[in-house]
């Protein structure tokens, strides 16, 4: 006689654990071999990277970290409130949402997703919402663009100015695109209290987030850096960037003089709107611990970038920027 054996579950083959395994073995294979080849270059690319860290990174981004985390603690949205309402009307997402796209539109990237995660462990989103949520909630804050690329990169505020404005308008046009057809859940909780506020924990917080994103900044600058010296500062090069991380792609468009400064401005446009890789990692992290799943969120960041991209070459047409 057979013995019966029993059912296994499988689980399959391609997953988020599988995926993230082979980038990861990929593109530190890739560092290393090449790291043996070109040391000098590699060493160039990441002096540069904690440049921009010392210089725009950090200075934009530190402060605005403790104040995201007093602004999480105090702000307040009853059932009743206007403002909260019109966000469930045009996103079908729980007022408590609003606390994530406040904190991505004023105080940047990561912080948009770092909330939406914290809004569904809690149970105030669902998690269909909180995966449009971190879409459009993940941005690129004001002091990086104004001081950072505005002043510091493109030696004009005006151009920060216009690439926050552009940032925000795709941000908020993505959100509703994304809500056609989907429901307001109201199983959630709408009761939203204020949080505790620690000042020496934010202040720690802080420095750890800070240190987390100029930590990815510069290991995508050695990347962004081997390219350069794999295919040469070209088209293809310049169109690449955009897509790997901020800093060194608006860093490195607001220098070159292959393109048009309306071009330059348009990719970099793209670059603020899609966030780059270096950014959709660090998002990761954040999300690692729940089921909330990636693969509409790649999807919205993509059509975020391109949406930036025209409105950007719209906008500098119509108005002779």
């Amino acid at each position: 006689m057979t013995k019966n054996t029993p059912n296994k579950k499988f689980k399959p083959l391609v997953n988020r654990e599988n995926i993230s395994f082979l980038f990861t073995f990929i593109t530190c294979a890739l560092v290393f071999f090449l790291s043996l080849f070109a040391s000098d270059k590699i060493a160039h690319s990441v002096k540069s990277a904690l440049s921009l860290c010392a210089n725009v990174i950090i200075p934009s981004v530190f402060p605005f970290i403790v104040i995201s985390d007093f602004l999480y603690a105090y702000m307040y949205f009853s059932p009743k409130d206007l403002i909260g309402g019109a966000f469930e009307k045009l996103f079908k997402i729980n007022r408590a949402g609003l606390y994530a796209f406040v904190l991505g539109i004023l105080c940047g990237f990561p912080l948009g997703v770092k909330c939406t995660s914290e809004l569904y462990k809690s149970g105030k989103i669902s998690r269909d919402e909180a995966e449009r949520l971190i879409g459009f909630c993940n941005n690129t804050g004001p002091a990086f663009l104004v001081s950072g690329i505005g002043l510091g990169l493109r030696k004009n505020a005006n151009d920060g100015l216009f690439l926050y404005f552009v940032m925000v308008l795709s941000a908020v046009i993505t959100g509703i695109v994304f809500s056609r057809g989907r429901h307001l859940q109201k199983g959630c909780s709408e009761n939203l209290r204020q949080n505790s506020f620690s000042f020496t924990a934010s202040i720690k917080n802080a420095g750890v987030n800070t240190l987390h994103i100029c930590s990815y900044l510069t290991f995508f600058a050695c990347i962004v850096g081997m390219l350069r010296n794999t295919i040469g500062e070209n088209y293809t090069y310049l169109s690449i960037i955009p897509f790997l991380e901020v800093g060194s792609a608006t860093s490195i468009l607001s220098k070159t003089r292959l393109l048009s400064p309306r071009l330059s401005l348009a990719l970099s446009s793209f670059a603020v709107g899609f966030s780059g890789f270096s950014v959709h990692l660090q998002a990761l992290s954040f999300i690692s611990d729940t089921d909330i799943r990636t693969g509409m969120y790649f999807i919205m960041k993509l059509f975020e970038g391109v949406l930036s991209f025209m409105l950007t070459l719209i906008f500098t047409a119509l108005f002779k920027l």
